[in-house]
Parts: C-alpha cells; sequence; structure tokens
C-alpha cells in the first residue's frame, strides 16, 4: 500500500518540480537582463571611455607629442643626465613656469663614487647665482678634504616649487644611485601652487587628490587638452601683483595651516623613504631666515578685536612707532607692550618690539620677538617655527637612515649672526645666502656628510672663505651682480607693503652706484685673472666657463665670450637658454648667421621662447 502511494504521487511531484523550474527561470529573467543592462552600462561608461583615452595616450606618445614630464632627461651623448627645462610646465602655465639650474653627471654612476643629491627650493639652488650656492661650495670642500674620495653632489634644488614637487624630484633621484639626501626645504609651502587661498575653495587638505592630480597632468592627453585650451581661451596667467598676494594673507592659528603642515611632514617621510629604498641615507635641516632684518611682508589683528579695542591699539601702536622713530626705545616699548595686551598677533607690533628689546639689550626678549615675528607674518614666504619642528620630529623618529642638522640653530650661534639672530651678513634678503651665508651652510654640512659617510677625520682644514671665492670666481663683479639682483627683486611685490621698504631700498641703491663707481680696469682685469687661474684648474667645470663668458659679455667682449658659451651649448644642448645666450654674443659679434642657428635651435627645443623669438627676429634685420 505504501509502495502503491509513493508510485502514484512521485509523477505528480515531477510535474510540479518542472513547473516550478519553468516559473522560477521566467521570473529570473528580467533580473538576468537588468544585470547585463547595468554591466553593459557600466561599461559603456567607465570601460569603453579608458580604452579610447588609453588607445588616444599610446598614440599621441607614438607620435611623439608633447613633453617629458621627468625632471631628469638625457643630456644629448647618451651617457650624461641634466635637467629638463619643461619640467614644471605640468605644474605652472609655461610663460610663468621656472625651470630647474642645469646640471650635469653620468647616467651610470662611476666606481667609487658617493653621490649626494641637494633637494630643496631656491635657497637650496643657489639664488641669484646657483654656481655660488653651498651645494657648489660643499662639492669643493670635500674634493679638498677627501681628494682619493669621489663626493659628487648634484644639485636637483629648483626655485619656486614646494614639497609636494619635491618629493617628486626625489623620487627620480632614488633611480640614479643615491648615497644621500641632503634636504633644505620648506620656504614655499604658505604660499603659492598648493597653498590655501582665504576665501576660496581648494583641495589643499586633500593630499591624495593633489597626487591624483599631478599624476594626470602627466598623460600626454592632459598636454593636448590644456594646449586646445590655451588656443581657445588666450587667458593669462593671474598677475601676482602686491594686490594679488594681499588677498592670500593668513593669520598664523588659521585652521587653514593645519593641513599645508600635515602634508609638509607626509612629504618629507616620503622623501626619507624613497632614499632608504634606495640605500640611501638623507640629512634633513631645519631652515634658517632672516629674523634680525627683514620685516614681515603682512600683518592681520586677531580675530574677535572690537571696535574699541582696535582704536585703542591703534593709538598705542602709532605712539609706540613715533617714540622709536625718535630713538626713545625705553618709551617705544611700554606703549607697544600696552598694544599687545589688546592684540600680539600682529606681526609688524611684534618685529618693532623685538627690535626696542635688543636696543635696550634685552636680547633674550628680542629673539622671542622676532621669531613670534616670523611665525605671524600673514603672507608666509619663510620657513615658521612650526614647520622646523616637523624636521626635527620626523629627523627623530625617522630611524637609522636618517640624519640630523640643526641648521637654522648652528646659524644663529655662528660667526655671521649678530646678537644670536641670523640677519643681512647671511641673507640677502628673507631666505637667500649671501656668498658669506653660503660658506657658513657649506662648512656646516661638510661634518655632517663625512659623519654620513663614515669617512675618517680629514688631514685637511675646510677651505677658507677667500679660497672658496677664488676656486669659484666670485669676484668683486659677481658680488656687485648679486646684489644688483638681490635689488632688483625687492622692488617688486610682495616686497612692496613691508615696513621700511622704500627707505631701505633707497639706501641700497644708493651704495650700489657708489660701488659701481669702484669698479675700474683694475678690478676688471682682477675678475679676468681671477676667472682664467680658476678655469686653469678646474677646465671640466661648465659652470666657471659659463660665468667667464658672462662676463666677457658684461664687458662688451662678445667675440671673447663665443667660445665659452659655444662649450658649454655642446655639452648641455638641450638647455634653450645656453642656446640663446650664445645667439646674443655671436649677434653682437656681428654673425647674425650663426646666431639664426641657435635661435632656431631653441625654438626647436620651446617654440614658445619668446627670447629665441626676438633673437631671430633681430638676427634677420642684421642679415
Amino acid at each position: 500500500m505504501g509502495r502503491k502511494t509513493r508510485q502514484k504521487y512521485a509523477p505528480e511531484r515531477r510535474e510540479g518540480s518542472a513547473l516550478t523550474s519553468v516559473l522560477s527561470r521566467s521570473k529570473a529573467l528580467p533580473e538576468r537582463r537588468l544585470k547585463h543592462r547595468w554591466l553593459a552600462r557600466v561599461i559603456a561608461i567607465v570601460v569603453v571611455p579608458l580604452l579610447i583615452f588609453g588607445v588616444i595616450e599610446g598614440a599621441l606618445r607614438l607620435c611623439g607629442y608633447g613633453y617629458s614630464t621627468k625632471f631628469f632627461v638625457p643630456a644629448g651623448d647618451g651617457k650624461s643626465i641634466t635637467t629638463n627645462p619643461k619640467f614644471a610646465w605640468q605644474y605652472y602655465p609655461k610663460k610663468s613656469a621656472t625651470s630647474p639650474a642645469p646640471v650635469l653627471f653620468a647616467k651610470e654612476k662611476p666606481a667609487g663614487t658617493r653621490r649626494v643629491f641637494i633637494l630643496g627650493e631656491s635657497a637650496a639652488a643657489g639664488t641669484p647665482d646657483p654656481a655660488f650656492g653651498f651645494w657648489r661650495m660643499l662639492s669643493l670642500m670635500l674634493r679638498e678634504q677627501y681628494p682619493g674620495n669621489h663626493i659628487e653632489i648634484i644639485n636637483a634644488a629648483m626655485r619656486g616649487i614646494d614639497s609636494h614637487i619635491i618629493r617628486t624630484i626625489a623620487s627620480e633621484c632614488a633611480q640614479f644611485g643615491p648615497d644621500l639626501f641632503i634636504v633644505y626645504a620648506g620656504n614655499n609651502e604658505l604660499i603659492g601652487l598648493h597653498s590655501p587661498s582665504p576665501g576660496e575653495f581648494t583641495l589643499t587638505s586633500n593630499i591624495h587628490w593633489l597626487r591624483f592630480k599631478h599624476a594626470l597632468n602627466r598623460l600626454k592627453l592632459m598636454q593636448l587638452g590644456h594646449s586646445w585650451l590655451a588656443n581657445i581661451a588666450k587667458k593669462e596667467a593671474p598677475q601676482q601683483d602686491q594686490e594679488f598676494f594681499r588677498r592670500q594673507r593668513l593669520a598664523f592659528d588659521d585652521d587653514l595651516r593645519n593641513a599645508v603642515y600635515q602634508n609638509y611632514e607626509i612629504n618629507l617621510r616620503d622623501i626619507c623613504g624613497y632614499a632608504e629604498r634606495a640605500g640611501a641615507q638623507t640629512l634633513l635641516c631645519t631652515v634658517a631666515v632672516n629674523l634680525r632684518d627683514f620685516p614681515p611682508l603682512a600683518s592681520l589683528h586677531r580675530k574677535g578685536l572690537s571696535a574699541g579695542e582696535f582704536a585703542e591699539w591703534d593709538k598705542l601702536y602709532a605712539e609706540g612707532s613715533a617714540a622709536e622713530s625718535s630713538g626713545n626705545h625705553a618709551a617705544a616699548l611700554v606703549k607697544f607692550e600696552e598694544a599687545a595686551r589688546i592684540d600680539n598677533h600682529f606681526a609688524e607690533l611684534l618685529f618693532r618690539m623685538a627690535r626696542c628689546y635688543e636696543a635696550l639689550a634685552h636680547l633674550e626678549e628680542a629673539r622671542r620677538c622676532y621669531a613670534l615675528a616670523r611665525d605671524w607674518d600673514a603672507i608666509q614666504f619663510r620657513t615658521d617655527s612650526r614647520m622646523n619642528a616637523i624636521v626635527r620630529s620626523v629627523a627623530t623618529n625617522g630611524g637609522l637612515h636618517v640624519q640630523f642638522l640643526d641648521l637654522e640653530q648652528r646659524l644663529a650661534n655662528g660667526p655671521l649672526a649678530e646678537s644670536a639672530l641670523p640677519g643681512r651678513r647671511i641673507f640677502q634678503e628673507h631666505v637667500h645666502f649671501t656668498f658669506a651665508g653660503d660658506y657658513q651652510v657649506a662648512a656646516l654640512l661638510a661634518p655632517a656628510v663625512v659623519e654620513a659617510f663614515k669617512l675618517p677625520a680629514p688631514s685637511k682644514a675646510l677651505q677658507s672663505l677667500d679660497e672658496c671665492a677664488r676656486a669659484l670666481a666670485y669676484t668683486v663683479i659677481d658680488d656687485f651682480n648679486v646684489k644688483s639682483g638681490a635689488h632688483r627683486m625687492l622692488n617688486n611685490p610682495p616686497f612692496l607693503d613691508q615696513l621700511g621698504h622704500a627707505a631701505r631700498q633707497l639706501k641700497a641703491a644708493h651704495e650700489l652706484q657708489e660701488r659701481a663707481k669702484t669698479l675700474g680696469q683694475p678690478e676688471t682685469e682682477e675678475a679676468l685673472a681671477v676667472y682664467r687661474a680658476a678655469i686653469a684648474l678646474r677646465p671640466e667645470d661648465w659652470m666657471l666657463k659659463f660665468n667667464f663668458a658672462n662676463l666677457l659679455s658684461q664687458l662688451n667682449q662678445p667675440a671673447a665670450a663665443v667660445p665659452y658659451f659655444a662649450e658649454v651649448v655642446e655639452r648641455l644642448p638641450q638647455q634653450q637658454k645656453f642656446r640663446v645666450v650664445l645667439g646674443n654674443a655671436l649677434l653682437q659679434a656681428g654673425r647674425a648667421s650663426d646666431a639664426s642657428e641657435h635661435f632656431e635651435a631653441a625654438l626647436r627645443i620651446d617654440p614658445e621662447f619668446k627670447a629665441a623669438k626676438d633673437g631671430l627676429a633681430l638676427a634677420a634685420n642684421r642679415r
């Protein structure tokens, strides 16, 4: 009975199962179609455009379109490396982009060579002339002290950049057999490409977005897009006039600064990481700035200051300023201290207090107020105390591969400081070193490099300042040119609002005029002799020959300058600026046809290079 029942109902179960299966399949069909539609949409929206972009990118690269975004490029002989004049185009508009100082080194590190890369901004690069920077003096000192140990110093610092870009440069340096990175950076973090802009929406706080944006800018497709937009819009880059800088003012306690400090620390740690993975060490240096002789560029009052408080503060500040101007520093300080009790965030007030404290020999208070005036400077073109604290922290926690040199403190305690305050004897203006300042930095770096490489104690003393000047051919004419360059720079924004700016510039102009009167025939002959002697000792030094050619051109001897410029161009043919200076010298020497060749060569490197266009037009007229 049970068996029959099972036989009777088994077919019914099979029929029901088939029916259920058909029904379930009919229900799943729309779901599968729906899933397929979404997949198709994803492919259409994401995958297909990526494939198209990839094909276009590959085609542009195969065709050789665009420019290299690398910091280092081949120098032309297949064995040497130089810097890429177009490197900064990926970050800045072409017309305003700076270019790295040209260098020349072997792609393959020679056996027995220790390779040191300098990383940083304009102060590390050597401004206004890299040929006289501390990296050049450091190279001389180590060569003299350790002639059997070839220590190669390569300048990978660059004017106008910040730690985001320095990090990218460091990643390339790691590919060329580094043994040591020397990092001296921090002056451009709060003003510039990646800095916060008050009242405007920025993505400064998101370091991942910044790096993604930089990666996109390295694509040839992005270069093509930027080129099209530039041709369509014909829009000039925003002019960095004084009003522009006034809009960038940012108080020391503004929360917008926090992301900058965080990103700076992340970038420093990444730079150390690149060095360590390449088997190299990192020497992190605190950054020294002009505290004593450089007033703040801008000042802001504290938030929440009432109208009554401001009126009282303004009255006290005016009375203190009048007393200081008359030389009554004690009376001035009384008024300034009363004003500071109302608002002690105004950088110019802090600077004036520091001067009064120094005049009254209260040096500890003077140093404290000078440092505070630097920190509360609302246009921050100088490394502040928080950034140097970050350098100390990263160096302390960086492990065995990270060394530390407190250059800020060492220079303050050095022979060039006054009252333990770095000032005009160390700096041309705010951060760029005088020749003596560069020498002092090199003298402090040399023992640190020796320690990093575990070299024995040197048998010779460091070269003196005068010996370095003769070796680098830093003549009285070069000194005049450097000071003139610094004076011209200070005539421009953002320095125009600075306390006492007009009077200082007038005094400096008078001093330069008087100095020019002393540069006669004897000084000229001596300068030429110094260059010839330096070149005879180091004929491979192309920087010496380039500066000698510049001196000859300045002395209206273009025909004598041509062979030296030509030798530099032969060694560094990709540097279009060198092509132009050679073309100008040939033009002045009456060789317009030869000059045209070099102007045209410069335009093949950069078709928009205005100096080459102007030179070519002038050469055509001369012919």
